[in-house]
């Protein structure tokens, strides 16, 4: 079982993401805002990030920016309902795994995550 975190300001999409999390049979953490995410990743094992691009506060960009540069890195796929070409280019440039327009569809995410999950497995010792 794999720990997803969910970032986003929208408790709606925090809510139906994290629906979607546990229907795959993952455990989701949830964090309303850019500074709650990275408060979350410093004491939790995350696999994988789910990261809403425009909050108020920390946006998504420096929230990637944080969680990029902890010794141990997650696979982070960028939400946005305002995709351009400029903060898709940053966000990959900043080291996101992918990115999502909303609305997002169950199989986006189940596609995405598992893809996610799969590029951060560790090999099992024999």
């Amino acid at each position: 079982m794999a720990i997803i975190l969910i970032v986003d300001d929208d408790a709606a999409m925090r809510d139906a993401l994290a629906e979607v999390v546990h229907d795959l049979g993952h455990d989701a953490c949830l964090a309303p805002t850019g500074e709650e995410a990275v408060r979350v990743a410093e004491r939790e094992t995350l696999n994988a990030v789910f990261l809403d691009l425009r909050m108020p506060g920390m946006d998504g960009l420096e929230v990637l920016r944080r969680l990029r540069a902890r010794p141990r890195s997650v696979a982070v796929t960028i939400l946005t309902a305002h995709a351009t070409a400029t903060n898709t280019i940053e966000a990959m440039r900043l080291g996101a795994f992918d990115h999502l327009t909303k609305p997002i569809g169950r199989e986006d995410v189940a596609r995405v995550l598992e893809r996610m999950l799969a590029s951060t497995a560790m090999p099992r010792s024999a």
